[in-house]
């Protein structure tokens, strides 16, 4: 009889063991798959970036800027606001993370050195990764409301420009256009791997009817050799290599020449004068 009682004894305790071992497995497995889910979620969340509050840019700075230029010294028809409209919210659609959209102008007296509005694009959700979208190392919410403030920050900045008068006796647009590039901020690294600094654009919105007293669209003609003659190419000449230049051509009803023969002039005193290529020129809709 003592004998069987020890045996059952035994039992008790190979039992109780197998449990505590059965115990302490499912614990270390628990706490594995922790650590794995934790390690997975450091690799594959972005490194955060702070921004400041004013204009959502880096502080490190932004990775490019893309200036919007636009000529006030004449005015726009509905339909070429309409259709300047549409491009500036392409520009914004497609502009990288981490990029300055910045809207400047000029007048008669040239480049307006304070823009209307300069601001960063922090990034839409569809910008990020899965985690990010998943709610799960980001806060949806706040991703899109602080790429709501930068998407009415722009429309804010457009309609501004848009309620000025376009009026002036002079259209200093070479000068203007060197300035702007030599004000632009140098593109920066916000993240070597992630997110590298880029290159610089200018967008100008103009009708390319340079009237100054260095050269005269309207004196001179569309005069190639009247241009290289004057002082123009000493007193705006310029290497524009270093950023991307495209221009929206605004339409004016005039009989001298067409807009498309504007178009082929300042592409040729771009090349010839100033070594540099201009990367895209746009006709738009709409004339005045």
């Amino acid at each position: 009889m003592v004998k069987k009682r020890k045996t059952r004894n035994k039992r008790k305790k190979s039992k109780g063991n197998s449990g505590t071992i059965f115990a302490i497995i499912a614990a270390f497995s628990f706490f594995t798959a922790l650590v794995g889910a934790g390690a997975f979620l450091l690799l594959n969340t972005e490194k955060p970036v702070t921004l400041e509050q004013a204009d959502l840019c880096p502080k490190a700075g932004s990775r490019g800027t893309v200036a919007l230029l636009l000529d006030t010294t004449d005015g726009m028809s509905r339909i070429t606001k309409e259709e300047v409209r549409r491009n500036i919210l392409e520009v914004q659609r497609t502009i990288p993370r981490y990029y300055r959209v910045s809207v400047f102008t000029l007048d008669e007296d040239g480049l307006e050195r304070e823009p209307v509005a300069s601001v960063c694009n922090p990034g839409r959700l569809d910008q990020m990764d899965d985690l990010a979208q998943q709610g799960l190392t980001a806060n949806p919410a706040l991703i899109s409301a602080k790429y709501s403030e930068f998407e009415v920050t722009l429309s804010k900045a457009l309609e501004t420009v848009f309620e000025e008068e376009f009026e002036a006796r002079r259209s200093p647009l070479l000068s203007s256009l060197q300035e702007l590039s030599v004000i632009m901020p140098d593109p920066m690294d916000v993240d070597a791997a992630s997110y590298p600094a880029g290159k610089n654009k200018i967008i100008l919105i103009t009708d390319m009817l340079e009237h100054t007293d260095v050269f005269s669209v309207y004196q001179s003609g569309l005069d190639f050799e009247a241009f290289s003659a004057s002082r123009a190419t000493e007193k705006f000449g310029k290497s524009y290599k270093a950023l991307d230049i495209e221009i929206l051509i605004v339409r004016r009803d005039q009989n001298k020449y067409s807009t498309l023969d504007v178009v082929r002039f300042w592409a040729k005193v771009f090349k010839q004068e100033f070594s540099s290529e201009i990367n895209s020129i746009k006709i738009l809709s709409g004339e005045l």
